[in-house]
């Protein structure tokens, strides 16, 4: 019995106008595509965005709300630029995240905040 390549012989592949995701062409040709969702970039500012409409709304339970305020925006615009610097908005984050440890409301978003810039380097 002949081989599953040998059995088939390369003859032209005529190919017209191919668009899509994921698409291959050929004999034993395969492909794997992951679709992704928001990128992990998006998801920080997202996060950021909660962070501070969480911080406005416990402003009076927050010492230096106006810095961490401040130090958030920063690195919500960082982790916003095409090309963050991935340093910096860690930097800020250090900042705009340990005054608010003793605040449950603000506990949540902090610790995933936290959690998601692990993905970026350092």
């Amino acid at each position: 019995m002949k081989d599953r390549e040998e059995s088939h012989a390369p003859g032209p592949i005529n190919v017209g106008d191919v668009q899509g995701t994921g698409i291959v062409i050929g004999h034993g040709s395969s492909a794997s595509v992951l679709q992704a969702g928001p990128s992990v970039q998006d998801e920080l500012v997202r996060l950021l965005d909660k962070y501070l409409e969480l911080l406005a709304a416990h402003e009076d339970l927050v010492p230096d709300a106006v810095g961490l305020r401040e130090s958030a925006e920063e690195a919500r615009a960082e982790a916003e630029a095409s090309a963050p610097k991935w340093r910096r908005v860690r930097s800020l984050l250090r900042g705009a995240t340990a005054g608010v440890a003793g605040i449950a409301a603000l506990t949540d978003v902090v610790l995933k905040i936290e959690d998601l810039i692990t993905h970026f380097p350092a």
